[in-house]
């Protein structure tokens, strides 16, 4: 695919996903957030859920002593061995949709899910003062995920079917235990797919180079 048509094609996913955000917001978000709440909350469901959601705290601390240890690796002289570079472009697209994601937090200042909107009926934005409980959009956990998939989607394509539903279980796991609107993981998971995307690309080009 020509640099010409990637760029096309980036942009029009991102206005595709602008336009799938502004319809959250405005009639998708509150109503599912309640029928979570009301139908799903503390239900068998909603644990089986939690728990799938638990272990990704984990895979991201993994993820970091990866980068270090192929790093100190690296530092001691040895050559990188073949299996390392799938892993390890995963764990840089996983920094850089972290990064990003903390600054976009602040910048649009979301209120969650649960508590501000399910117990207390707070809804909106609070731009520019994005604070711990206010952090909502984009959703972290749905942007690492993204990022991470996406990069095993291009570089082990015999398992695509695997790194999708892996992504779709994440995405509706955070909404059923309203840990994220519905539009919060419409942003993350547009924005962590973009990150695998470009950080495959970078590495391509940068090979490409030398």
């Amino acid at each position: 695919m020509s640099g010409s048509r990637r760029f096309l094609c980036w942009l029009i996913g991102l206005v595709l996903c602008a336009a799938a955000v502004a319809v959250s917001i405005a009639y998708i978000d509150r109503p599912v957030a309640d029928f979570a709440h009301t139908h799903l909350y503390q239900t068998r469901v909603f644990f089986w859920f939690a728990l799938v959601l638990d272990p990704l705290i984990a895979a991201l601390v993994l993820a970091l002593l990866f980068l270090l240890g192929t790093g100190c690796w690296l530092v001691a002289g040895r050559r990188l061995l073949s299996w390392m570079r799938t892993p390890l472009l995963c764990c840089w697209s996983l920094v850089w949709a972290l990064a990003l994601v903390v600054v976009l937090k602040r910048i649009f200042g979301r209120g969650s899910a649960d508590p501000d909107y399910v117990q207390n009926r707070i809804y909106g934005f609070h731009w520019l003062h994005g604070t711990h409980g206010h952090d909502a959009f984009p959703s972290g956990t749905t942007a690492i995920a993204a990022a991470i998939l996406v990069v095993l989607w291009m570089r082990v394509p015999q398992l695509r079917a695997v790194w999708s539903a892996l992504l779709a279980l994440i995405a509706v796991g955070l909404v059923v235990t309203n840990s994220h609107f519905v539009a919060d993981v419409i942003g993350g998971s547009f924005l962590g797919a973009a990150i695998g995307w470009m950080t495959v690309l970078l590495r391509s080009a940068t090979f490409a180079e030398k």
